[in-house]
């Protein structure tokens, strides 16, 4: 009895760090009938002081300028959903889940691949707690339709072994960038990538076995740093990680300073066709109807898909994270959510891979980082 009203009981959130990227999970939680928002951390005081608390729903006594603070003098959060600056993830996820309370960070999962990996420990270390990173971009209907699409019939019949990838992402965030994000030394490939890492990651069930990476600004830029990737990767399923003939290559472009219209490429080449995603129209295929010459096609579809993650909910991107999560907590961990930090660190582990190859113009494969030590 006690269990089952624990299950039917609201869960409460704080939010550590109150910027641009917090609103979307405030937003989320009011949304959300499960979840109640009962304090703000921000190290801000200025801002604390100033804070909308009408728009919060929140007394002027329910902002801090740390978890601990929050914890003595409020009330415990079941959650803290962390969307301070990258630099400050790993730390304040271990003072955070020290103190017994489950956790959303905001992605890119850390600064470096060794803060990435404290934070795998911690969640290793508190099987007990539930953790997600916000690569939400897996739970859109576009992605949710192109992973139902991967594993259906009619991918293998009208697409069969797929080959290679075009994944391009031109998109824009002003002649100059303000905020923290500025400060980044790879701004595109930290703030956004991931996104599109992990949604291939989840999308095909494969892992990144090779990145070839050039992270850079065009020269014309006033950025402070790079805004741009060109990289050449591939995918493989277990039986293939060292077979180079059946990986899928991915011929992947990211940009936020190309400038003039933005636009965006989900292309992939199979034996007996190619189909791209769509953001309404779910997946259009073009099926090759003369072996002897694949320029012949007849053209199909694959409706969006609802019901993201069979949740039995019409959600999407952060509320699935959200919804993920307060089953988890229900189950005391057993139930991790799908961005849980073990399965964050991989798609990560690419950007990051990104970043030693551009550095070190050397092709790197990504598990090198953690094949040895996280199944």
């Amino acid at each position: 009895m006690f269990v089952k009203k624990m299950a039917n009981k609201k869960k409460t959130a704080m939010i550590i760090g109150y910027g641009s990227r917090a609103q979307g999970w405030r937003r989320g939680l009011q949304k959300h009938p499960d979840w109640d928002l009962i304090g703000i951390v921000d190290v801000n005081t200025e801002m604390l002081e100033n804070l909308p608390f009408e728009l919060l729903g929140l007394d002027e006594d329910m902002a801090f300028i740390s978890i601990e603070d929050a914890c003595r003098w409020g009330e415990k959060p079941d959650l803290a959903v962390i969307c301070s600056p990258i630099y400050t993830h790993h730390s304040l996820v271990r003072e955070t889940m020290d103190l017994g309370i489950n956790v959303i960070c905001e992605k890119n999962m850390a600064s470096t691949i060794h803060q990435g990996k404290q934070m795998v420990q911690e969640a290793i270390k508190h099987p007990e707690l539930c953790t997600a990173i916000s690569t939400q971009y897996r739970y859109t209907t576009k992605m949710w339709t192109a992973y139902e699409f991967w594993k259906s019939k009619q991918k293998e019949e009208m697409i069969g072994k797929v080959g290679m990838i075009k994944w391009e992402d031109y998109g824009y965030r002003g002649e100059k960038r303000w905020g923290w994000r500025r400060w980044l030394e790879n701004i595109y490939l930290e703030d956004m990538s991931v996104h599109w890492f992990d949604s291939l990651r989840f999308m095909t069930g494969l892992e990144f076995v090779y990145v070839s990476a050039s992270t850079f600004m065009p020269r014309y830029s006033e950025w402070h740093g790079s805004s741009t990737v060109l990289a050449t990767l591939a995918l493989a399923e277990p039986k293939y990680y060292g077979d180079r003939h059946n990986w899928i290559w991915v011929d992947f472009a990211g940009d936020w300073q190309k400038r003039g219209p933005t636009f965006s490429v989900n292309e992939f080449y199979g034996e007996k066709g190619q189909f791209k995603l769509h953001n309404q129209w779910g997946v259009e295929i073009k099926h090759y109807t003369n072996p002897n010459d694949t320029r012949i096609f007849e053209e199909e579809g694959f409706l969006p898909k609802g019901d993201i993650d069979n949740l039995g909910t019409n959600y999407t991107t952060e509320m699935i994270i959200l919804e993920q999560m307060k089953r988890g907590i229900d189950s005391g961990g057993k139930k991790q959510p799908g961005t849980n930090f073990k399965e964050a660190f991989k798609s990560f582990s690419v950007a990051m891979a990104a970043k030693e190859s551009s550095e070190t113009g050397k092709a790197v494969n990504p598990m090198k980082y953690w094949r040895d030590w996280l199944k």
